[in-house]
């Protein structure tokens, strides 16, 4: 599908629920995520981006531990710069501050995407070691792969 093709207006593109994580995961490895194999289990809740009843996008609240992450966000590729990302992160904040949560957390192969959405980077601590945990035993850390631990507080009451 030609860049012209997919999300030319940005009415055509509908974001939901999603409830096929599965579509969720080949998605995201159809665009260059890796599934860490992780299971469903710590999913609270998942959205997707459809155009012309196709899955254009998708991203998940996930609980790892005490942390609420920003998991599985991607993008076709023809479909990105339209604004879809960003809808699509709106929707996790908002569940995790009606969960409660004072922090949002994400790990990130593309950290200027977040950085423009309020996250900060985070250079050491725990948090970074549980969320880069895998990444730092797979073959392309640091060679095709530097992801990024970053955070944003939520303001309570907010949207």
């Amino acid at each position: 599908m030609s860049p012209d093709g997919c999300c030319r207006q940005e009415a055509e593109t509908t974001i939901g629920a999603l409830t096929d994580l599965a579509a969720m995961r080949r998605l995201g490895v159809a665009n260059g995520l890796e599934d860490a194999g992780r299971g469903d289990d710590g999913i609270v809740a998942a959205w997707g981006a459809s155009f012309a009843g196709r899955l254009v996008g998708a991203v998940c609240l996930e609980r790892r531990g005490s942390l609420q992450t920003v998991n599985w966000l991607a993008v076709e590729e023809e479909c990105r710069r339209r604004g879809i990302a960003t809808a699509l992160c709106a929707e996790v904040e908002q569940e995790a501050r009606r969960g409660g949560a004072r922090q949002l957390w994400v790990t990130a192969r593309a950290p200027r995407f977040f950085v423009a959405q309020g996250f900060g980077r985070v250079a050491h601590g725990p948090e970074r070691e549980t969320l880069l945990g895998g990444c730092l035993s797979c073959p392309q850390y640091g060679r095709q792969c530097r992801p990024e631990v970053l955070v944003k507080t939520l303001e309570t009451g907010g949207s």
